[in-house]
């Protein structure tokens, strides 16, 4: 492994990508135009196309070696090189002191990205992963999973076996798409008490994969002073045929417990359904739960025409 990550380091340096461990510089929603956001990295020309992506959608800590027990308190990083910039855009990254708790029953990392949308050329793509089990000192963390690999369209293996796991990954190229960039602000009313939220994104032609854009584990949501909600993950590739639709869901709590049978049909779910767009935002201020009104905005962007 170490003379992969040097020869990687080498393709980087030659490529004027500088190092090899920096994340990506290139922020998400860079061809709206008129809007705020930082400008790219790097300059292109051109208004943009839609791209292959490649979305994640979950990953499992399937298998540990029996040296192992569960729960495992979990730190490390995975992320994924594309041609963009060559440089790291995390899809789950969480260091020592903020370390994720997994268990049998609840298996998954939560993820935390990609920072943009991750593209899909001729190029390789490299996935990057680096998992460690906290111990009781950091003299006695283990590597849980470490591994360097290429992705070329095609390719079909969603199970990874390094360390002391078994990976498993749930993801899918998009064809032809723009990047989504999600955001939601509470307009009106409160979050019901006693219940804690689930806010997912979903495909239309694969409806059966959520991205998981935040998990409340209490009953309030983490909101800034403006009132919008700090999503663990923003960022979702939508083919430009498709459509996204944006969910949130209420589950009562009781104790540690979720009640599902409690709960009253007006706080269970609710979901907006957007159509993608070559640019710009679009609005819709109907999600609900209870008395609590939510505004979300997708900001949509397309891709250089170089790529």
């Amino acid at each position: 492994m170490e003379s992969f990550e040097l020869e990687l380091g080498d393709q980087w340096r030659r490529a004027g990508a500088g190092r090899p461990h920096d994340p990506t510089g290139v922020p998400p929603s860079r061809f709206l135009w008129g809007s705020n956001y930082p400008p790219m990295r790097f300059t292109f020309s051109g208004d943009g196309s839609t791209k292959n992506t490649l979305q994640f959608f979950s990953v499992k800590v399937a298998k540990i070696n029996e040296s192992l027990q569960w729960p495992l308190d979990v730190y490390g990083f995975f992320s994924v090189r594309d041609v963009v910039d060559h440089k790291r855009n995390m899809i789950f990254s969480r260091d020592r002191d903020n370390c994720q708790t997994i268990s049998q029953e609840d298996p998954y990392l939560t993820l935390t990205g990609p920072t943009r949308a991750v593209v899909v050329t001729s190029d390789p793509l490299y996935f990057e992963i680096e998992l460690k089990v906290k111990g009781t000192a950091e003299s006695e963390d283990k590597y849980l999973s470490r591994l360097i690999m290429t992705y070329r369209t095609g390719f079909l293996d969603r199970s990874f076996t390094s360390g002391l796991s078994t990976l498993e990954m749930a993801f899918k190229e998009i064809i032809q798409s723009v990047e989504a960039t999600i955001s939601v602000k509470v307009v009106d009313g409160s979050w019901p008490d006693g219940f804690r939220g689930v806010f997912c994104a979903s495909i239309d032609d694969i409806a059966s994969l959520k991205v998981k854009l935040l998990e409340c584990g209490d009953d309030r949501l983490p909101l800034d002073a403006d009132g919008n909600i700090k999503l663990r993950c923003k960022v979702v590739s939508v083919g430009l045929e498709g459509l996204l639709r944006i969910s949130v869901m209420a589950q009562c709590i009781n104790g540690d417990q979720v009640v599902e049978s409690h709960c009253r049909e007006d706080v269970k779910s609710h979901e907006v359904v957007f159509e993608p767009r070559r640019s710009g935002t679009s609005s819709n201020t109907e999600l609900k739960i209870g008395s609590c009104r939510m505004e979300v905005t997708v900001s949509w962007s397309l891709f250089s025409y170089q790529l």
